[in-house]
């Protein structure tokens, strides 16, 4: 079994069990954010050591511009939009992939997130609950972006 599989079945097992929870009790465990953030950097040090720095700097800078977006939308509205879980979780997921495929990952997650709040209203016939988990469309969006670097060099752009 190649390296990059065992760390393809290591993330696919993490994001799991991470959307299962966060579907289920509304919550991103810190320990789960953990294990991704070091799964991603002995990820990086396994294949790519060259750029580890640089893929620890980028899980800083977004967890930093999560928790920032989160803060504004909290000043702004007096309500708490983002959870804290899901910044941590945004922060270790940007140590898995390139600093260039960042908004590819941002994109997929909300994407898929909103399709999900569409198809709620559709079978609903009402607008979606007030909360809805982010954490599992973060998780696409990682596996989704990880996925196509893996099979698209060219994606990884370091």
């Amino acid at each position: 079994m190649g390296v990059t599989l065992l760390f393809g079945i290591v993330l696919a097992a993490i994001l799991g069990a991470i959307a299962w929870i966060d579907f289920h009790k509304m919550i991103v465990p810190d320990v789960l954010s953990a294990l991704l953030a070091a799964g991603g950097l002995a990820y990086q040090w396994a294949i790519f050591p060259e750029t580890l720095w640089l893929q620890a700097l980028s899980g800083l800078v977004v967890f930093a511009a999560f928790w920032l977006i989160r803060r504004v939308h909290a000043v702004l509205t007096g309500r708490i939009g983002l959870g804290l879980g899901d910044v941590k979780m945004a922060g270790a997921s940007a140590i898995w992939i390139s600093p260039w495929n960042l908004p590819l990952f941002v994109f997929v997650a909300s994407f898929c997130g909103l399709v999900f709040a569409i198809g709620r209203y559709m079978l609903n016939g009402r607008p979606a609950a007030a909360r809805q988990p982010f954490g599992p469309f973060l998780a696409a969006g990682l596996f989704l972006t990880w996925i196509g670097e893996q099979q698209i060099p060219y994606l990884r752009g370091l």
